[in-house]
């Protein structure tokens, strides 16, 4: 699974963002780049999320293959039981 979630080549445009004041003071006087930090912290949020609805999807599908083989039992337990009944 790819933790890529949107395409870095797009063109960039400008959005106005709320930010501490001191904060974004503090920033500059280490010379840091808001705009990237902003993207990269986003980014990361982005692809957290999707890592999350990625294991809650897998966790579901791993409960219902759980209850399937609670009711039906496994290719293995089908087998051994039709060589028992053969007598083998």
């Amino acid at each position: 699974m790819s933790t890529l979630v949107y395409d870095t080549g797009a063109t960039k445009r400008p959005v106005n963002l709320t930010l501490n004041t001191d904060l974004v003071a503090r920033a500059r006087e280490e010379g840091l780049n808001l705009s990237a930090l902003a993207e990269d912290a986003i980014a990361a949020e982005m692809a957290r999320r999707h890592r999350a609805k990625w294991d809650a999807l897998v966790a579901q599908d791993c409960k219902a293959h759980e209850e399937y083989l609670k009711e039906h039992g496994s290719l293995g337990d089908i087998l051994r039981a039709n060589a028992e009944a053969d007598g083998e």
